[in-house]
């Protein structure tokens, strides 16, 4: 056989076994291509998951110190009302609830003194 003919053969041979080697070279880089795309989005889906709760949970804060706020600012001033009122109209069973909550009613009144 003739030499050129064998080395244009091999040749051959060796650029079909590197064409299939890069055929599932590729296929599996695809493979994997779309597998780090599924997770991209997965993570994705995930962190808007994640914004909304955090959103939420903020939502909720603000509703708590707005409470919390209105509790501090209007509370004193209703119980020392309700206690004056209950002191005034000589109501037992609200000076009762007053105290067992740890209210405490000044028994005095603050009318000025008749002369």
């Amino acid at each position: 056989m003739n030499p050129a003919a064998i080395l244009s053969t091999v040749s051959g041979i060796v650029c079909l076994a590197l064409s299939v080697v890069f055929y599932y070279k590729s296929a599996g880089v695809q493979y994997l291509s779309a597998e780090l795309q599924k997770r991209q989005q997965q993570i994705q889906d995930r962190q808007q998951t994640l914004q909304v709760k955090q959103q939420d949970f903020q939502n909720q804060q603000q509703q708590i110190n707005a409470g919390a706020q209105l509790a501090q600012q209007v509370g004193p001033a209703v119980l020392n009302d309700l206690g004056i009122k209950a002191r005034d109209n000589k109501n037992d069973k609200i000076k009762k609830l007053l105290e067992k909550y740890g209210v405490t009613i000044n028994e005095k009144s603050a009318e000025a003194p008749k002369p």
